[in-house]
This record gives structure tokens, sequence and C-alpha cells, in this order.
């Protein structure tokens, strides 16, 4: 994944971490909110002022928020914290690593408000569980 497309889900997890609307991080570094949008959705590329800036509201490196140092992340930490002790989780990530589509879409999904990502964990448990039983 290129650093412009990692700046943009960066940029927004981060505001949406701080329970910040694309207005009220535009007023924070004094800039529009269209600007907001069109760095989230990739129309725009940030020069350097706008790195500055977000870097210093976001309180994360330029290097992070472009995606160059990925320290891992709250549930990575939780995934990986409990990687050793637990058997069937080696299982898992070795699925992952092989599926690069299946991580891509988990990595959006952390993108996504809490209240509306467990929503989706949810459904995706029930189709999960609906799909084992219709194969057995």
């Amino acid at each position: 994944m290129r650093e412009v497309e990692k700046f943009q889900m960066n940029l927004k997890y981060y505001r949406e971490k701080n329970g910040w609307s694309q207005q009220q991080l535009a007023e924070i570094i004094n800039v529009s909110r269209p600007v907001i949008t069109r760095l989230e959705t990739g129309e725009q590329v940030p020069d350097l002022t706008y790195l500055l800036s977000l870097s210093n509201a976001l309180h994360v490196s330029i290097d992070h928020l472009i995606g160059r140092d990925q320290p891992p992340n709250e549930l990575l930490y939780e995934v990986y914290g409990n990687y050793h002790t637990e058997q069937q989780l080696s299982h898992i990530i070795d699925y992952l690593k092989k599926q690069p589509k299946m991580v891509a879409i988990l990595n959006q999904l952390l993108l996504v408000k809490t209240k509306d990502r467990k929503i989706i964990e949810d459904m995706l448990t029930t189709i999960i569980e609906k799909s084992i039983k219709i194969s057995e």
C-alpha cells in the first residue's frame, strides 16, 4: 500500500479516534472542511504544511501519519500480546498472512466508528456461524 493510501486511512482513523468531525479538525488546523475531505479521499495529496499541522493536532509523527513507522495499534497489541499463549490465534494469523484481501478489509474495519464496527462484527459472526452450520 502506498504512503498516500496509508495517510488517508490514518488521517481518518486518528480524527475519529479523537472524536472529531472533519469540520472540527479543519478548524483546529485552520483549513476548510473540504480540504480534510479531499485529504481523506485522496483527491488531494498533503503538502508539508498540512502534514506538520495534522501531526501536531493528532499527536503522531509524520512518519506514522503516512504509514512509514507502524507501531502496533491497540488491536494489534491485543492480538500479538496473546499470540504466543493461544495456539488457535497462530492459525488465524497464518490464515490472514495468506489472505491479503481479508487483511485489507479488516484494516478498513478498524477505521469504522466503534459503535458501527460492533454492528459489523456481529453481522460477520452471524454469517460465519450460519455458514458453518450449513457446511456441516
